[in-house]
């Protein structure tokens, strides 16, 4: 059986990352690899999502900031990065739009000293689509 690609579009994945308000995202340090479910925002494909600085994913995101995400039937892969505090400045408008999306999370989380920012600057994305019962894969990939 031949498998045929094709195209996502930006469009169309950003639209997924708005309308969903939980990913999917594994962290992998060494040989252990771990996955939890995230609240998590966008500004465009950009993923951000707030964790204790001491967390096992924080401490596997250190060693390597390469992660994988899956939401619904995407996944997503790209590289993570510290922003420092939810509450500082700099990420005000990381703050806004996490309170707004996740509430109850925000209030419980947000001005704890340990909490801070993650951004994931996403590479690859992925889903398998089945079109007139054939399987094709559908990719988008970001240099």
């Amino acid at each position: 059986m031949e498998i045929g690609t094709r195209k996502i579009s930006k469009e169309e994945v950003i639209q997924v990352l708005e309308s969903e308000s939980i990913l999917i995202l594994a962290t992998s340090a060494g040989d252990r690899v771990t996955v939890r479910p995230m609240s998590y925002i966008n500004e465009g494909l950009d993923i951000l999502f707030q964790t204790d600085m001491n967390s096992l994913k924080m401490q596997q995101i250190r060693d390597n900031p390469n992660v994988a995400l899956c939401i619904g039937t995407y996944q997503i892969e790209g590289t993570a990065a510290e922003l420092g505090p939810p509450l500082a400045e700099s990420n005000k408008s990381f703050a806004n739009a996490y309170k707004e999306k996740h509430p109850s999370s925000y209030e419980k989380y947000s001005a704890y000293e340990e909490e801070v920012v993650i951004i994931v600057t996403v590479h690859t994305v992925r889903q398998w689509r089945y079109e007139s019962g054939q399987p094709r894969m559908a990719e988008m990939f970001f240099a």
